[in-house]
C-alpha cells in the first residue's frame, strides 16, 4: 500500500513538473513572439532604408538610386535567391561614379513588403517593371542578374525588350541546366526548405541569435546586425521557400523566350563550380559530370544572342559580388561603353 501511494505522489510530482514545463515552454514562445513583431515593426526606425520605399499598390517596395545620368545606359541590379541590395552596395557604390545604378528588395526581402498572396514570377517581374516607371529614369537599361536574378532579368527582357540595352548575367540559373541535372536539382531542393528558419524567425530566436551562423566568409562591408535584423525575418524565410518552390517553374519559363537577337549580353561564371553536389552524396565522378554541365549550360548562354561574351573569374566563388565586384563592373562599364 506504502509502494502504491509512492507511486500516486511520483506520478502527481511528473504531472506537476510536465505542466511547469509546458508553462515556461509557453511562456517563452508568447515572449519570442511579441519580442519578433515588435522589433519588426521598429526595424525601419531602427535601420532606415538606404533608398526609398515606393508604393506599388497596398505594398511598398525598397528602392536605391546611386549616381547621376551621364552618357551611360542606367544599370539595374537582380538579386539572386536570398540575396538583397544590401549584397550589391559595394558594386553599386563603384558603379555610380559613372552612370545611375538601381538596386531593389524583392517583395518580402529586406526593407520590401511581402507580396499580399505569396511569391510568384508575374508580380516580381511588374514590380521591376513599376521601379523603372517610379524611378523616371531613361530607359533602355543594362539589367545584371545575379543566380535566379538572371532568370527573373531574361524574362523581364522578354516581356519588356523595348526597356533593356543589354544584360549581364552572373552565374546565372538556366532552362539547360536544369534540364540536364533533374536528379540533382531535386536533391537540392529538398535541402532548401525554410520551415524550420520561418518558425525560428518568428519567435525571435534568428533575430537573438542571428549573429552566432552568420558566415564568415561575408566582406566587411556587410554588417551582420543589419542584415539578420532587417533581412532575416519570418515574411523573408516564408517568401523564400515558395520562391525556391517557384524555381523551376520560372526556368521553365525561359524555353518560351524570344532570342536576343543582338542585344549585348555578358556571361560571368566561376572558373570553380559550387554546386554542393559532394555534401548531397554525389560521388566524385557525378560531382565532375555536374561541374561540366553547369560550365556547358553557362556557356551555351552566349547563344541567345549574337553579341555575347563569356567571362571566366578565377578565385570566386558563386557569391561573384562578395569575392570579385570588380569583374561585374568592369563587365557592366565594358557593355556600357559599347552601347554609347
Amino acid at each position: 500500500m506504502e509502494n502504491k501511494h509512492s507511486i500516486i505522489k511520483l506520478f502527481k510530482r511528473l504531472k506537476l513538473l510536465g505542466l511547469v514545463f509546458m508553462v515556461i515552454v509557453s511562456l517563452t514562445l508568447i515572449s519570442g513572439f511579441l519580442y519578433e513583431l515588435i522589433s519588426y515593426k521598429n526595424v525601419k526606425s531602427k535601420f532606415p532604408p538606404d533608398g526609398q520605399m515606393i508604393d506599388v499598390g497596398k505594398r511598398e517596395i525598397h528602392m536605391n538610386i546611386q549616381g547621376t545620368k551621364t552618357n551611360l545606359p542606367p544599370v539595374v541590379i537582380e538579386t539572386g535567391t536570398g540575396s538583397w541590395s544590401y549584397d550589391w552596395s559595394n558594386v553599386q557604390q563603384e558603379l555610380s561614379k559613372y552612370t545611375q545604378v538601381i538596386t531593389y528588395d524583392r517583395a518580402g526581402y529586406g526593407w520590401s513588403d511581402p507580396p499580399p498572396n505569396g511569391f510568384s514570377v508575374g508580380t516580381t517581374i511588374e514590380d521591376l517593371s513599376k521601379i523603372l516607371e517610379f524611378s523616371e529614369i531613361e530607359t533602355p537599361v543594362i539589367l545584371v542578374g545575379h543566380s535566379v536574378g538572371g532568370v527573373y532579368s531574361r524574362l523581364f527582357a522578354d516581356r519588356y525588350p523595348e526597356k533593356v540595352f543589354g544584360l549581364v548575367l552572373v552565374d546565372s540559373r538556366n532552362e539547360y541546366f536544369s534540364e540536364q541535372a533533374t536528379e540533382y536539382n531535386n536533391k537540392f531542393f529538398e535541402t532548401q526548405d525554410q520551415t524550420m528558419n520561418r518558425f525560428l524567425s518568428q519567435i525571435g530566436i534568428v533575430r537573438l541569435l542571428g549573429a552566432n551562423i552568420f558566415s564568415n566568409s561575408i566582406p566587411d562591408y556587410i554588417s551582420a546586425e543589419k542584415y539578420i535584423n532587417v533581412h532575416w525575418d519570418a515574411p523573408f524565410f516564408k517568401v523564400l521557400d515558395e520562391e525556391i518552390k517557384e524555381i523551376e517553374v520560372s526556368e521553365k519559363l525561359l524555353k518560351d523566350t524570344q532570342s536576343l537577337e543582338d542585344k549585348p549580353l555578358t556571361i560571368v561564371t566561376p572558373i570553380d563550380v559550387e554546386l554542393m553536389a559532394l555534401e548531397l552524396e554525389f560521388s566524385e565522378q557525378e560531382v565532375n559530370d555536374l561541374n561540366r554541365k553547369w560550365k556547358d549550360s553557362q556557356k551555351r548562354l552566349t547563344n541567345l544572342s549574337t553579341n555575347s561574351k563569356f567571362v571566366l573569374v578565377a578565385n570566386s566563388t558563386h557569391s561573384v559580388m562578395y569575392d570579385k565586384p570588380e569583374v561585374i563592373i568592369e563587365s557592366i562599364l565594358e557593355m556600357a561603353d559599347e552601347i554609347n
